[in-house]
């Protein structure tokens, strides 16, 4: 990992040193005229993140509680089967599939210019992560012994005192890991997002505008690596945009780790 951060490090420190960290929030991305603000990119990957966990988590949650409480034992290995078959779908794949059916959908049902935007790109981003929320707050959920459950019964506790006050605090880890993880994974896909946000650097106007073609940091590295020259200040800033990347993502992945309690 240190090997890893010292590369971008080493590829980035020109454009780190003749820019600083001010541009974090410069809000113009022109290479040919020396503009290499990352604010638009790192607006759309928020919001991408964003608009992905408020579908993904809800419904990740609600299958995992599904599947292993409610139905039968018999199908609980096939639903994990089709969610683990979900997770190894390669991203293009997603990607074609938001090309497809998505963006004529909204740009049709939305009245829309494009169906290129923000929300195409977190809708797939949530599709992506589904998998793994749902399989990890699956097994979190699995882990608590049978006789807690049959003792909240035999204090007269119905099904969703059960779940609310027994299963999903002593589970919370293992779902509070699962939802990191997902996260992680939907900051760095890079293909899916790509074909669908409509690769704009500009600054959402307004900011909460998810309707617009935007940028992420994945989808703008993608995009321009082919033209950027090797050792240039355009591939500076590309790797820069790969360093902010990496870190946040390790930082998810030490989150993903705390042991804490639900509150």
């Amino acid at each position: 990992m240190l090997i890893l951060l010292w590369f971008l490090w080493d590829a980035s420190s020109a454009y780190w040193y003749e820019f600083g960290i001010s541009q974090l929030w410069a809000a113009e991305w022109y290479p040919y005229e020396s503009l290499y603000g990352l604010l638009p990119a790192i607006i759309g990957t928020v919001w991408a993140m964003l608009i992905a966990m408020l579908i993904a988590v809800p419904c990740g949650l609600a299958a995992a509680i599904v599947s292993s409480e409610i139905l039968p034992v018999s199908w609980q290995g096939w639903i994990r089967l089709g969610m683990e078959m979900l997770a190894g779908i390669p991203s293009v794949v997603y990607g074609l599939i938001g090309l497809w059916v998505l963006l004529p959908w909204l740009q049709y049902t939305l009245d829309l210019l494009t169906g290129h935007n923000l929300l195409a790109a977190g809708m797939i981003l949530s599709l992506m992560i589904l998998p793994t929320m749902m399989v990890m707050s699956q097994d979190a959920l699995r882990l608590i012994p049978i006789e807690q459950r049959e003792a909240a019964m035999n204090m007269g506790m119905n099904w969703n005192q059960r779940l609310m006050r027994v299963l999903l605090p002593q589970a919370w880890t293992g779902i509070r890991s699962g939802i990191l993880l997902g996260l992680g994974r939907a900051l760095g896909e890079t293909m899916a997002v790509m074909l669908v946000v409509g690769s704009l650097d500009r600054v959402p106007d307004p900011i909460y505008n998810i309707l617009e073609p935007a940028q992420t940091l994945t989808s703008r590295i993608g995009r321009e690596m082919g033209e950027a020259a090797f050792g240039s200040m355009h591939f500076s800033a590309l790797m820069a945009c790969g360093l902010v990347l990496a870190v946040t993502a390790i930082c998810l992945s030490l989150l993903a780790q705390q042991k804490r309690s639900f509150v």
